[in-house]
C-alpha cells in the first residue's frame, strides 16, 4: 500500500525529498532567464557595431538636382546614370562632400550623341545676377551649353585664379568679338565675362553665343 507521506519526516526534508524525484523543480528560472538576456544583448551590440555595407542606386532622372541627391539613402556610394542625363553644379559638388560617384553606365545607339551640359554660370559677388541671367535663357529656350561661365567686375584676376589655380582654359570677354576670336584661336573650358563693360542684356546675349561654340570635357 503506497504511503502519502511520512508523518516522521521534517517539512525541509519532504521539500528536498520532492525535488530529488521531480528534478526540474531544481531548474533556476531566473538563471536561465538571465543568460538569454545577455545573449541577447550580445546579438544586439554586434549588430550596432558591425558597418552597413556601402549601396549603389540606379536613378532614371533627366536632370540630377541637389535635391536628388540629398534623397539618397545614407550609405549610397555610387549612382549609375543615363548618359543624356544632366547633373547640376550643386548636385556634383552635394555629391562630391558625400563621397558619392556618379557613372554614366548605360550605352547610347550608334549615331546618338549625349545632351550638352547645363550651363554653369557663377557669380561669387552677385549669386542672384547669375540667376537672372539663367532666367532669361530659359525664356529663350538655352538650358545647355558648354564651358564654365565666370561673371564679375575684376576679370583679369579671375582668369589668372582659373588657369594657375585650377588649370583652366580661362579667357576675358568683353565684347561679342572676344567671343568669337577666342573660339577661333583656342579652345576655352572657363569664358570670364567683364561685368564693368558688359550691360546686362549684353551679358545674356554673350553667353547665348558662347553656348553654341564648342563643347569641351576636361
Amino acid at each position: 500500500m503506497e504511503r502519502h507521506g511520512d508523518p516522521g519526516l521534517t517539512k525541509m526534508e519532504q521539500e528536498k525529498h520532492k525535488k530529488q524525484t521531480n528534478p526540474t523543480a531544481s531548474v533556476d528560472i531566473s538563471e536561465i532567464v538571465r543568460q538569454v538576456l545577455a545573449r541577447l544583448d550580445s546579438r544586439t551590440e554586434t549588430a550596432q557595431t558591425t558597418p552597413r555595407q556601402a549601396t549603389s542606386a540606379a536613378l532614371t532622372e533627366k536632370i540630377i538636382t541637389s535635391r536628388t541627391i540629398q534623397q539618397l539613402g545614407q550609405k549610397t556610394a555610387q549612382i549609375f546614370i543615363s548618359p543624356t542625363a544632366i547633373v547640376t553644379p550643386a548636385a556634383r559638388d552635394d555629391a562630391r562632400s558625400r563621397k558619392i560617384e556618379i557613372q554614366r553606365t548605360v550605352q547610347l545607339p550608334d549615331g546618338q550623341q549625349p545632351e550638352q551640359q547645363k550651363i554653369d554660370i557663377i557669380d561669387y559677388a552677385q549669386p542672384e545676377r547669375a540667376e537672372a541671367v539663367r532666367k532669361q535663357l530659359a525664356l529663350r529656350g538655352i538650358t545647355t551649353g558648354t564651358g564654365k561661365i565666370v561673371l564679375t567686375e575684376t576679370p583679369a584676376k579671375e582668369v589668372h585664379f582659373q588657369c594657375a589655380r585650377n588649370n583652366e582654359v580661362a579667357v576675358m570677354i568683353g565684347s561679342y568679338n572676344d567671343i568669337r576670336r577666342f573660339s577661333d584661336e583656342i579652345t576655352p573650358t572657363v569664358w570670364v565675362l567683364d561685368m564693368q563693360r558688359l550691360t546686362f542684356s549684353a551679358v545674356v546675349n554673350a553667353v547665348a553665343q558662347i553656348s553654341r561654340t564648342r563643347r569641351v570635357d576636361r
